[in-house]
């Protein structure tokens, strides 16, 4: 995926069609909006008429070397190898929360009421039948895109090589798959 932050508006519309399209348990939002000039998300930095407001939307990274699949005891963390899609199987999952304590950007939280990991699936069942992920087909700035990262020819791809956009927080090592303009 390739989230372009010069055509978020922040406007939380991924944010709250990931919530209701998947299901997302309780509190938990798999997706969010964060600040790129402050604290605040709606507050506004600089002085008039020098004023900006930047926004990052932030989901699962879908690491090619995620640290919450290297760090789960049961192995309820996996990496699918079809589509690189980073999931939990509920089925294995003992919520025990070593994942969401290994996972250096902070995405799996716990379902306290299920007693397991929760996180973005990057739409991995709409995918399999060539469909956008949610947060993608909602985002009203169209500043979401989604598609195949090894296929030089693909959109994503493409978009990538144009624009220059690079993974969130690479450093950590886990070779994140969301790339950001």
């Amino acid at each position: 995926m390739v989230i372009d932050t010069s055509r978020c508006m922040g406007c939380q519309t991924c944010v709250v069609a990931c919530k209701v399209s998947n299901d997302a348990p309780g509190d938990i939002y798999w997706g969010h909006v964060v600040s790129l000039d402050g604290e605040d998300v709606y507050r506004p930095t600089g002085t008039f008429p020098n004023v900006k407001m930047n926004f990052r939307p932030t989901l699962c990274n879908h690491c090619a070397e995620p640290a919450c699949v290297a760090n789960c005891p049961t192995g309820a963390m996996a990496k699918r190898e079809d589509n690189g899609a980073v999931v939990v199987d509920t089925e294995v999952c003992i919520g025990c929360g070593t994942c969401a304590s290994a996972c250096p950007y902070g995405v799996p939280q716990i379902d306290e009421e299920a007693s397991v990991s929760s996180k973005c699936t990057m739409c991995f069942d709409r995918q399999d039948h060539d469909h956008a992920p949610w947060c993608v087909q909602a985002c009203p700035a169209e500043a979401r895109f989604a598609g195949d990262l090894n296929d030089p020819e693909s959109p994503v791809a493409k978009y990538i090589a144009e624009k220059g956009a690079v993974p969130y927080l690479e450093e950590h090592g886990t070779v994140p798959s969301v790339y950001y303009v």
